[in-house]
């Protein structure tokens, strides 16, 4: 008997501390999954992997009065000039095509992305750049969502030894 109540402890273990453990480990590691969205951001790419939308060619921005009115062409190449497309260097997403809004001059929307731990994990927004939530509302609720490229990722990477240990800490062999 002693046998089967050593493995329900195990079990029980396991089971009422898995999402807390789950939960831990991103907060813990928040800062690989910011580097991942803005990874996903400079590939062009929202928390879907979508393409950013609108691009560059379809903006209502370059019809309204100022600076870039009727300039798209102009800014693509001025975009594609200052921060060039490339192949992401942890997730290996692809690069973006000219088009596409990388959210990237000088980095500020970049720096501003920050998380916020709510019970089922966590929750990631802007804070400190003004023009912040305009990008997420023009962009989309995905804009600051992490792919399935990102999960993968951070699950192999971050969470499956977290969960090892903690299935050792539990008894589990």
């Amino acid at each position: 008997m002693a046998d089967f109540d050593k493995v329900y402890d195990v079990i029980h273990s396991i089971a009422s501390g898995f999402k807390g453990e789950c939960v831990k480990c991103m907060e813990e590691n928040k800062n690989v999954l910011i580097d991942c969205i803005q990874e996903q951001l400079y590939s062009g790419l929202d928390g879907t992997e979508h393409l950013l939308n609108p691009t560059y060619d379809n903006d209502t921005y370059f019809n309204e009065p100022g600076p870039w009115q009727n300039q798209a062409e102009r800014y693509k190449h001025w975009k594609e000039k200052i921060t060039p497309p490339f192949r992401g260097e942890m997730l290996y997403l692809p690069p973006r095509p000219v088009e596409v809004p990388n959210l990237f001059i000088t980095g500020t929307f970049y720096d501003s992305i920050f998380a916020q731990k709510i019970d089922s994990g966590l929750r990631f927004e802007t804070k400190g750049f003004k023009e912040g939530p305009s990008i997420e509302r023009k962009y989309g609720e995905q804009v600051l969502g992490v792919g399935d490229t990102a999960k993968e990722y951070f699950n192999i990477m971050y969470l499956r030894p977290w969960l090892e240990r903690f299935f050792s800490e539990c008894g589990y062999r």
